[in-house]
């Protein structure tokens, strides 16, 4: 039987073509990822239209919801946000929710990153939301680069690029780095980066998998892919 330890099931952007693959890589034995995936509508009716999503998912009878498109929750605010996870927690029945942008504060939180320098692949008017939203939760930003990216070039960019656009952040007096966006192909470079600046790394589908396993109560951690899932 696949997913004995648990089954985790995603909402996911329907042109999204990074995400799937990295969380089929990070899944730890036992464990089981089932998708759902969105049609492409703008990025204001994504939440809504993933209620049903929720609801289809409990027939595979998954133990959480994620919803993996980051820019549509962060664009929401932390009220917003967070009244999302309870609209899919209702759409479920009662089943636990998150989103990327609600795992990403847990993440900075878990490794005391208060002070972020941030690697954004959306054009700007997108990332501006991004940095309102952490500027809401209470971080301070050291550095922030946009790098306007349209969507097919974020999904088909190379780990090698993304490190090159991350090592470009200035970092000093920062306390990590986060890499965003679920199909930014940044999971491979994570361990290389931490090694280089000494900092703690945090992208969005590392940190997705963190909670995901976090919230059913699975332990053990996920090793090569940074500090957050090194173990707990």
């Amino acid at each position: 039987m696949y997913g004995w330890r648990g089954r985790l099931g995603i909402i996911l952007p329907g042109d999204n073509a990074v995400m799937e693959p990295e969380f089929n890589r990070l899944v730890p034995e036992g464990v089981s990822v089932h998708v759902s995936r969105l049609r492409l509508v703008h990025r204001t009716e994504m939440p809504d239209l993933a209620l049903d999503h929720a609801n289809i998912l409990i027939d595979t009878h998954v133990n959480i919801l994620a919803y993996m498109c980051a820019a549509s929750s962060f664009m929401l605010g932390p009220d917003g946000n967070k009244a999302l996870c309870e609209r899919l927690t209702k759409a479920s029945g009662g089943l636990p929710a998150f989103t990327t942008t609600t795992s990403m504060v847990a993440a900075f939180k878990e490794l005391g990153m208060k002070r972020v320098s941030v690697l954004s692949p959306h054009p700007p008017e997108i990332a501006a939301y991004l940095r309102t939203y952490l500027d809401a939760a209470g971080f301070d930003i050291v550095d922030f680069k946009a790098l306007g990216l349209e969507l097919v070039d974020i999904n088909n960019s190379s780990p090698a690029q993304v490190y090159r656009w991350a090592k470009m952040l200035k970092t000093d007096g920062a306390d990590g780095i986060f890499i965003a966006a679920t199909n930014f192909r940044a999971l491979d470079i994570i361990d290389i980066l931490e090694a280089d600046t000494g900092l703690p790394v945090v992208t969005s589908n590392q940190n997705a998998m963190w909670m995901a396993l976090n919230m059913p109560g699975i332990r053990g951690g996920v090793k090569g892919f940074g500090r957050l899932l090194r173990g707990w």
